[in-house]
This record gives C-alpha cells, sequence and structure tokens, in this order.
C-alpha cells in the first residue's frame, strides 16, 4: 500500500531534523536548553533596594539599643537638671518677696531696702555716691513691681538695660555702674541727673 502525502511529509520532516541535529533527539534538546535558562535565571542573585535614611535609621536603632542603661540614667538626670535650672532661671521656684529679700546680705540687692531712711541719711551727709546707689536699685524695685523687668539674684544691671531698651534707663545703669565699681566721683550734679532719669524710667521713659 502506498505511504500517503502526509506521511511522506512527516519522514522527511524527520530526516532533516536527524541531518540537523545529528541524529540527536532535537526536541529533548530544546527541553534541555529551556531548563538549563530557567536554572541560570533562578540562580541570579535579587538585588534589594535599601534607602540611605532607612539604612542610617536602623543603624541609629541598633546603636541606642546597644547602650547600657547607665548611660540613659545619667541623661536623665541630665536633662532634669537642667529643667530644674530653667525653672530657677525663670523664677518659677521662687515665692516671690521672700526670696527676693532672702539674699539681704547683697548689698545692691533692691529689696528690704529702707530708702526713704536711708537717702535722707546720705543727703544729710552729702554721700552722692550712696544716693546714686539708692537711686538706682529703687527703680529696679520700681520696674520689678510694675512687671517691667525680672529681678533675679545672678542678673547685672546690663541684663536689666539689654531688657528694658530705654534710652533714660540705660543712662542711669551706665552712671551706677561707673560710680559703684569704676571708683567713678559722684556730686550733686550727678545725684540730679539720676533722679531726672529715674522720673522719665517712671513715666515710661518720656521726658
Amino acid at each position: 500500500m502506498p505511504l500517503s502525502t502526509s506521511t511522506t511529509s512527516v519522514m522527511n520532516n524527520d530526516s532533516l531534523a536527524a541531518q540537523l541535529f545529528g541524529g540527536h533527539d532535537y526536541v529533548g534538546s530544546l527541553f534541555e536548553k529551556e531548563k538549563e535558562a530557567v536554572d541560570t535565571i533562578e540562580h541570579i542573585p535579587s538585588i534589594e533596594y535599601s534607602s540611605p535614611t532607612f539604612s542610617f535609621i536602623d543603624r541609629f536603632v541598633d546603636f541606642l539599643s546597644s547602650l547600657p542603661w547607665e548611660v540613659y540614667a545619667i541623661l536623665g538626670v541630665v536633662v532634669m537638671a537642667y529643667i530644674i535650672y530653667q525653672l530657677y532661671r525663670n523664677g518659677l521656684l521662687e515665692v516671690g518677696y521672700r526670696a527676693k529679700t532672702a539674699d539681704v546680705d547683697n548689698p545692691d540687692n533692691p529689696f528690704g531696702i529702707e530708702y526713704d531712711k536711708e537717702i535722707a541719711e546720705a543727703l544729710k551727709n552729702s554721700d552722692f555716691t550712696s544716693l546714686v546707689r539708692l537711686i538706682y536699685l529703687r527703680t529696679l524695685k520700681y520696674l520689678d513691681e510694675e512687671g517691667r523687668i525680672t529681678w533675679r539674684i545672678y542678673k547685672t544691671p546690663t541684663d536689666y538695660a539689654s531688657e528694658m531698651l530705654m534710652p533714660a534707663f540705660s543712662t542711669m545703669t551706665r552712671h551706677f555702674l561707673r560710680v559703684r565699681y569704676g571708683r567713678f566721683h559722684a556730686d550733686s550734679a550727678l545725684y540730679d541727673e539720676m533722679c531726672r532719669l529715674q522720673s522719665q524710667v517712671q513715666k515710661g521713659g518720656q521726658a
């Protein structure tokens, strides 16, 4: 029985394949090549994207976790000391007039002074150095009571001048510092000038 055309075509195709692949199983060869390609792809190392920011945060967290508890205890003490210092600096740990008069031995503490009595005594003795001091300290006390400054034992006259930013008070401060610490000779003219400046300060800096 003669072979059909389709059968002959298959045989011819098989013969052509055998010639091309040298008698090897070309179907099997193709399968093996695909398998090798898949294996190669699977063995390619994956590349993970890592953000520099998150990498830094992770390292920082790891560093904090590695610190001993003593370090945190010391940091806690430092923070508490800083808070207490700020409360004291801003007067939140003081109790009004009693706290301000506690340091009565400080000659430049404006509280606890009998101004009328001491000024009268200084005028009687023509003690203009004491008069300049008393006028200035009385002005500090007035400004604190009016809430225009906050008197503190650790503050300097220059600190108060910086708080006020008032020319009249700045001039008073310069006179006080020159007489009190610069051994500048005070006279009746300077005393009158201090009284005039004090009046300007009480009026808000207006002449």
